[in-house]
């Protein structure tokens, strides 16, 4: 495979994992502020231990404004999103303008809840256009090794967050099982002893007992990403 054609297979794979990284962090973050108006203030402190990212924000309030909306944050919400759209303008043509559309309409938006007095109300139109990204890309891209590509990228995150985060965890087993089929219509070549191993714990994923080998297994899956 030429370094091109691995370039948008990259590309594809890591627009999947930035689409599904804002969608869940957003749902994480209307929740630590639905909980900062009603209980204790969010762990944030642990929310960054669990991410691997470190922690410069100077109080739960802090966070939530920085983690959502600083562009000067390479981890932030914002920024995960714009790296979205970084991949996905190079990839218009692969994806189509319709659905690059999707993306760029969730970056205007976060971009005014950046400066609104009330920002949390947008977070859920962001969420819709990214929903909307995926059924559209879906339907857009003929090629079925790049589809699934970009939905390996999709499961990769959701896997990768769920551990990290103990978050959705009843719905493990059921995105292995999503992975597993989607591997078998990507071009991306595998790492045969980690696919192995991942193979093996997938039908009972443990986060308690194997969290260090299950990220690691699904971290270094994929060879060419």
């Amino acid at each position: 495979m030429d370094s091109s054609a691995l370039n948008k297979l990259s590309r594809l794979f890591w627009l999947g994992r930035y689409v599904e990284r804002t969608l869940i962090e957003i749902d994480i973050m209307q929740q630590a502020y639905d909980q900062s108006i009603d209980g204790p203030a969010f762990d944030y402190v642990r929310f960054c231990e669990e991410l691997e990212i470190p922690n410069v924000y100077e109080s739960a309030d802090d966070f939530l404004e920085k983690f959502l909306f600083s562009r000067k944050d390479p981890f932030s919400v914002i920024s995960n999103l714009n790296y979205a759209y970084d991949n996905a303008i190079v990839l218009r043509e692969s994806i189509s303008s319709a659905a690059l559309s999707y993306i760029q309409i969730a970056v205007n938006i976060m971009e005014a809840a950046a400066k609104n007095v009330a920002p949390m109300l947008s977070l859920q139109s962001i969420t819709d256009m990214l929903y909307a990204f995926r059924s559209c890309s879906d339907d857009s891209i003929p090629e079925m090794g790049n589809r699934y590509t970009l939905k390996c990228g999709y499961s990769i995150e959701r896997i990768d967050m769920y551990i990290r985060l103990n978050y959705h965890l009843e719905h493990l087993g059921q995105e292995f099982s999503r992975l597993n089929y989607r591997m078998q219509c990507t071009p991306l070549r595998r790492d045969g002893e980690k696919l192995m191993l991942l193979l093996g714990l997938a039908p009972n994923p443990d986060p308690t007992n194997n969290r260090m080998i299950l990220l690691d297994c699904v971290e270094g899956l994929f060879v060419d990403v």
